[in-house]
């Protein structure tokens, strides 16, 4: 049984709470795996010899199976060194689980772990991005969770706290949220009181919140299975206290919308949204939980399987088992079983690549104070925030057998990721309207000259000449293709490249058997490089790279002839540059009057 700590123990600054007791068995379930793996091995490369055996018309070699019969102790040798190895393997994760713990105060979150090597991680409130609770299968059978702390500063500065009780979790979650809030606000937040020196103590199992008495009442109901970000929830890293700026993406000018609406006001969202999104002729629906899109599992399955991966995958396994079957027709019988065991890596990667991409089945996009809270998966589950504010660029992805459905994969990059291992998607597999939304969201307004709409810009990038959209003519001119010089390096898909520049970001349109469109805002934009290599120069040829920060979106405006190249280099760095000055003194004037009102 846990003991309840009193509440001046659990509200002490230098109080280290324990976490789940299973954790150190769960992160040690690597090794046993390994070791299962191994013992698999030798008896899968036992009885394939038995099969060629039989296959060959040779008796089984049962020499070493006789020898263990004649030897019963070493049977109980074995049987008791992997009970004795189990037995120390539960006596040392009891030790490692005394040994971790977190600790929260007014300034950060500490992580301490380690039972021979002492390591104790530090996050500071200001500089957590955000916080994702994740579910594995494993630990979410056993109703465990993970928190993965998402810190500016680059790879490895993240932390991960595990494992949690899922209740445990979420009410964590729900009360830094709101310091991390209350920090960058500059307000007071929850009462996580300053650390003080003295012994440090370890509240012994409590799964007590650590300021109970300072939680919203609109939390209360944020802790069920369905529940991540509603409207008007506590999530919010969006300085509201700078007003809507030109440059700010659409979900950024909506999320400080949404912080000053009350707790249910979907059909005011709904109305917020609409008029924002007008650009795109887009008239989505919020439900009372705030949410925007549902992908059914079924869509996600069917579009893994239609993924040009997943299809290589499977085919190399077909020809392997082909090729067995013409040996085994031949008469070469001793080819036959390597062939086939040989084949099983090939149908690991297949079901890797599938399994992989059912981790975004149930995925689900709901509106926030914060940005777009996301809930996907299947077996393991995992729920984030993506802070809109933080989002560099964004890209659309369409594979080539997706087009019978007319379906689009979004992604994005975003800035101070901190080595986050997971997928950057706003949008795993979606419609042309979900793939617009998604995008309108993340990117600023395009800022069109008069007459073209938004929605008619990102469908000829789409589609380009294709293009249904009776606008598709006009906003066809603003894009910027390669010199026919270029086909000698881009022989498939130098018609299509090309490039437009609006008011507000850049757009790329890409590729030809797989589609894509990169859209990259101005003032987002870190650096640029002009290249040429001796080809380009043999060809007259120059290219630009468009430098974001690490992601899946790796923008360049390729193969243009010299002069383009080097005006588009001199050109855009200029206009970058203004983008960010006006973009950063909207900020410093909306500050001034904040002192001045003060």
């Amino acid at each position: 049984m846990c003991q309840e700590p009193s509440p001046a123990e659990a509200a002490a600054p230098e109080t280290w709470h324990r976490v789940h007791p299973l954790t150190p068995i769960l992160e040690s379930l690597g090794v046993l795996v390994g070791i299962f793996i191994a013992a698999a091995y030798g008896l899968q490369n036992f009885f394939q010899s038995v099969v060629e055996d039989l296959a060959s018309g040779r008796s089984v070699n049962l020499t070493f199976a006789g020898w263990l019969r004649e030897h019963p102790l070493v049977v109980l040798a074995v049987v008791g060194g992997i009970i004795l190895i189990l037995l120390l393997t539960a006596f040392f994760s009891w030790l490692a689980w005394r040994v971790i713990g977190y600790r929260v105060d007014a300034e950060s979150i500490y992580y301490r772990r380690g039972l021979l090597s002492k390591k104790l991680r530090k996050a500071r409130l200001d500089r957590v991005q955000s916080i994702d609770l994740q579910q594995k299968l494993l630990p979410r059978i056993l109703g465990m969770a993970e928190l993965v702390f998402d810190v500016a500063g680059g790879a490895g500065s993240n932390i991960s706290l595990k494992y949690l009780s899922k209740k445990r979790a979420e009410e964590l979650r729900d009360e830094l949220l709101a310091a991390v809030r209350a920090k960058k606000q500059g307000t007071p937040g929850p009462a996580h009181t300053a650390p003080t020196t003295g012994t440090e103590r370890i509240a012994e199992g409590t799964e007590t919140p650590l300021a109970e008495s300072a939680r919203p009442a609109s939390n209360a109901a944020a802790t069920g299975s369905d529940a991540s970000v509603p409207l008007g929830g506590p999530e919010d890293t969006v300085d509201r206290s700078v007003p809507e700026r030109g440059d700010d993406s659409l979900g950024v000018r909506l999320s400080k919308r949404l912080g000053a609406m009350a707790d249910d006001v979907s059909g005011e969202a709904e109305d917020s949204l609409s008029e924002l999104l007008a650009p795109y002729r887009l008239a989505p629906s919020i439900s009372r939980a705030g949410e925007i899109i549902r992908v059914p599992v079924h869509r996600v399955v069917i579009a893994s399987l239609l993924k040009t991966e997943t299809i290589i995958s499977v085919l190399v396994v077909l020809i392997v088992v082909a090729t067995a079957i013409v040996m085994l027709a031949l008469g070469v019988k001793e080819a036959f079983i390597p062939i086939l065991v040989g084949v099983l890596p090939g149908v690991f990667a297949a079901f890797s690549v599938f399994r992989k991409n059912l981790d975004n089945a149930n995925f689900v996009v709901r509106l926030g104070e914060s940005g777009l809270a996301v809930n996907h998966g299947l077996f393991s589950t995992s729920r984030k925030v993506i802070p809109l504010d933080r989002i560099q660029a964004v890209c659309l992805h369409q594979p080539l057998l997706w087009r019978w459905a007319g379906w689009w994969q979004a992604e994005y990059n975003i800035a101070s990721a901190g080595g986050s291992s997971d997928s950057n998607l706003l949008l795993p597999v979606g419609d042309i309207d979900q793939a617009l939304l998604m995008v309108g969201l993340a990117l600023p307004d395009p800022q069109l000259p008069e007459g073209i709409g938004a929605d008619t810009l990102v469908r000829s990038a789409m589609y380009d000449r294709r293009s249904t959209d009776p606008q598709a003519a006009a906003a066809e001119d603003l894009f910027h293709g390669q010199p026919r010089s270029s086909r000698f390096l881009d022989p498939l898909v130098w018609k299509r490249r090309a490039y437009a520049l609006t008011g507000s970001m850049l757009v790329l349109r890409l590729g030809v058997l797989d589609r894509r469109v990169d859209f990259v805002p101005h003032v987002r934009v870190q650096s640029l490089r002009y290249h040429q290599g001796p080809l380009m120069r043999a060809f007259g040829l120059g290219s630009v790279a468009v430098h974001s920060t690490a992601g899946p979106i790796n923008p360049w405006v390729t193969h243009q002839s010299v002069d383009a190249a080097k005006r588009f280099f001199t050109e855009h760095a200029d206009r970058t540059r203004i983008a960010r000055q006006r973009y950063d003194a909207a900020a410093k004037t909306a500050e001034t009057v904040k002192e001045d009102e003060g």
